[in-house]
């Protein structure tokens, strides 16, 4: 029986402790705490001499989490996108011999075979990892950080397991790590315009105040244009041929100016030293290339004839397809100081431009849209739903922002000569001299004279 002693006890309840409140555990943002691995499915990349292993993801490219926490390309989330029977994974006897998981199947990969998104998507609801509605576009994470340095296959399906390694006792590469908030150096990749066919005749006036206007031009021409007047006075000895692009990248290994006709013999630094026939400077921002002509007022020999040439622009993106792209990290099309970056199917960085046919603009049913929405068909709900979903992959998948641009060649190196000059092979190449003073993240990522400065932005 209790006996009631008119005593209530109400005394204070003391953590001598202090674990009233549980931690939270904080860490640095630039390189978050992530304990995982290359995804085990990945086919693998280029090999890796010293340690004799395969590299999945090379550094600075674009990483996602794909529905089991491991690391993606993020560029799969926009490849996976494509419905249809259009290619989206493959995997090689190279993926055969190194014990690769096979997505579809979540065993090693038994054969050389390839896929569509259509196959991806039937594997995965499968297997259980995506519901009855989605699609294998789901089954990829919006971009998460950068790879801060190149992952390695994975060693097994499971990095902690050693019964689960493909080889035993080899693991080459603890957990990676990605980078979120820093800033990092990014090579900018110039596209390849279409062969352009020098005009026959020389016209007198440059017009760019509606749309560019290409073609020759005498020097009272040139002189007329603003930005030309304090470098060509009238009657000077030279003509312009102005090109169908501007931003032009510089004439490089990666680069290269190629003219049908031997006119360009001797490139001076300045339209002041043209001094002889075939003397010739160019404008690369303009877009203008400047010949030696006496009087400037007729097209010299031999662009007297019909003349292809050939250039590369920064006005344009590079396809994904293109094939100097590699599996280096890069950016490619027309990025200004400012602009948004967002990532392309190659987990390189392009331009966030919110376009509902770039922007990962789609249905539930994965299908893009090419064009901008059509109001006229009175579908008010796909309409909204489809600025919405636009407007989305725009905002989430913004990797960062351009706040800088780097111009080679610089030092001098590309007047030092070296016993390396000559070596064209990209792995004899000697950073500096033997690549016209260009630094080998570029030569390495076939990028000609620009180097991107881009502050990661990853909410």
């Amino acid at each position: 029986m209790v006996i009631d002693r008119g005593f209530t006890a109400n005394g204070k309840i003391w953590d001598r402790m202090g674990r009233v409140t549980p931690p939270t555990d904080f860490c640095e943002s630039q390189r978050p705490h992530i304990q995982t691995i290359p995804a085990p499915w990945l086919p693998v990349g280029r090999y890796e001499q010293e340690i004799e292993w395969y590299y999945v993801i090379s550094s600075g490219k674009a990483v996602a989490l794909d529905r089991n926490g491991h690391y993606v390309p993020a560029g799969l989330k926009k490849k996976f996108n494509v419905a249809g029977s259009t290619e989206v994974l493959a995997y090689t006897a190279t993926d055969v011999s190194q014990g690769v998981t096979d997505l579809t199947t979540g065993v090693a990969v038994a054969a050389a075979v390839t896929y569509d998104q259509n196959a991806v998507s039937a594997a995965l609801k499968e297997r259980g990892m995506i519901t009855a509605v989605e699609t294998a576009y789901d089954f990829i994470s919006k971009p998460i950080g950068v790879a801060s340095y190149n992952f390695f296959q994975a060693a097994g399906s499971d990095h902690f397991d050693p019964r689960n390694l493909i080889f035993n006792n080899f693991r080459p590469q603890a957990l990676c790590q990605v980078t979120t908030d820093y800033v990092i150096t990014v090579p900018l990749v110039p596209a390849v315009a279409a062969t352009e066919t020098m005009d026959g005749a020389i016209s007198g006036a440059i017009n760019w105040s509606s749309a560019r206007t290409g073609g020759w031009f005498n020097a009272t021409g040139l002189h007329g244009l603003v930005a030309l007047a304090s470098s060509v006075a009238v009657g000077d000895n030279v003509v312009g041929y102005v090109f169908e692009k501007k931003n032009l990248a510089e004439d490089t290994a990666q680069s290269t100016i190629a003219c049908s006709v031997a006119g360009l013999v001797n490139k001076v630094g300045s339209i002041a030293k043209l001094a002889a026939a075939g003397d010739y400077t160019i404008n690369n921002e303009l877009g203008i290339l400047f010949v030696f002509s006496s009087g400037g007022t007729a097209i010299p020999s031999p662009f007297t004839t019909s003349v292809i040439i050939t250039y590369y622009h920064y006005d344009a993106a590079v396809g994904v397809d293109d094939a100097r792209l590699s599996t280096f990290m890069c950016a490619t099309g027309p990025l200004e100081f400012g602009d948004f970056v967002t990532f392309d199917a190659n987990s390189n960085l392009i331009k966030a431009t919110l376009d509902i046919g770039t922007a990962e603009g789609f249905s539930t049913g994965t299908t893009v849209y090419s064009g901008d929405p059509d109001y006229g068909d009175g579908a008010d709900t796909a309409i909204s739903l489809q600025l919405e979903q636009g407007i989305a992959g725009w905002m989430t998948g913004i990797i960062g922002q351009v706040i800088g641009v780097e111009k080679y060649p610089n030092g001098g190196l590309e007047r030092v000569a070296t016993p390396m000059m000559g070596q064209t092979a990209v792995n004899r190449q000697a950073p500096g001299s033997a690549t016209g003073g260009r630094t080998d993240q570029l030569t390495y990522a076939n990028a000609a004279d620009r180097m991107l400065i881009v502050n990661l932005i990853l909410r």
